[in-house]
């Protein structure tokens, strides 16, 4: 996939995380919620968030967390040179920065879409997630955040059909919300809608040196904790074409797109001949 493509679909990425980000502030906007009842709070944070990933995997944009695990496995499997991790995360960690962004400043705040008492709540969660904890705290939790995300990712690919995508990709993400974990792109998100209310208690360069950067090396190992055990475990279940029953037929001079399957002798169901089911017995007649 080209460059620009591949930019745009990190973009889009960013943009359809920050919905359940939004949802999230706005559900904060009761502080009743977090002073009397901060568990049920964060479960209801949880259970709403994952529309965003949701929607991130059905239109399979491009999240740089997921792609983490997915470069991490390549690069161990040596499908990629070493360097093209670095330069496939910076093309997507630039364009969820942008449409993480573009969502927080035009459609949160140039938009006034807030309350007063949301950009409150919003400036409280910021705090809370930045200025409250050090960076090992915040480094530690962006590990357990990624790993959950990965599952979620790697379940949803497993599934066929929309509905199972979804409830696949879900629960892990309500999981990494309700514990309080940290996602580099969702911080994007959530920290710079707060900073916009300019009623936070951190700087820029707080936000980068913790938020950004402990968030982001945190993400990485959560991505490996997944990714190389799934390597080390099913590593070696790729189909080679060039071993197995479909070998002669395509050593032969065949080709695995030349075999037809010839009708089954017995005429035919509603005008239409019945075909041999098991392609494998019938492999040798391509050559």
């Amino acid at each position: 996939m080209d460059v620009g493509k591949r930019f745009v679909k990190g973009i889009l990425a960013g943009f359809l995380l920050s919905t359940g980000g939004m949802l999230v502030q706005i559900m904060s906007a009761n502080p009743w919620f977090a002073t009397n009842a901060p568990g049920l709070l964060k479960i209801m944070q949880g259970a709403i968030f994952p529309v965003g990933l949701c929607m991130i995997v059905l239109l399979q944009a491009d999240l740089v967390t997921g792609e983490m695990a997915v470069f991490l496995m390549s690069t161990v499997k040596r499908k990629v040179p070493y360097w093209a991790f670095l330069y496939g995360w910076t093309i997507t960690f630039v364009g969820n920065l942008v449409g993480a962004l573009f969502y927080a400043a035009f459609l949160v705040h140039f938009s006034s879409l807030y309350t007063p008492a949301m950009n409150t709540g919003a400036a409280n969660g910021a705090d809370a997630k930045v200025s409250a904890i050090n960076f090992r705290e915040l480094w530690l939790r962006a590990i357990g955040c990624n790993f959950l995300v990965c599952v979620a990712v790697f379940q949803a690919s497993l599934a066929k059909d929309v509905v199972s995508k979804v409830v696949a990709s879900w629960f892990p993400i309500f999981v990494f919300v309700a514990a309080g974990f940290e996602h580099v792109v969702a911080n994007m998100f959530l920290i710079n809608a707060a900073l916009m209310t300019r009623k936070t208690n951190f700087s820029v360069g707080e936000y980068i040196w913790k938020s950004i950067i402990a968030s982001f090396l945190g993400n990485i190992i959560g991505a490996a904790l997944l990714a190389f055990p799934l390597v080390y475990l099913h590593g070696g279940d790729e189909f080679d074409p060039s071993s197995g029953p479909r070998a002669g037929a395509i050593s032969s001079g065949g080709s695995i797109n030349d075999v037809t399957l010839p009708a089954s002798g017995h005429g035919s169901v509603n005008g239409q001949q019945k075909w041999a089911k098991d392609i494998e017995s019938q492999i040798g007649q391509a050559g």
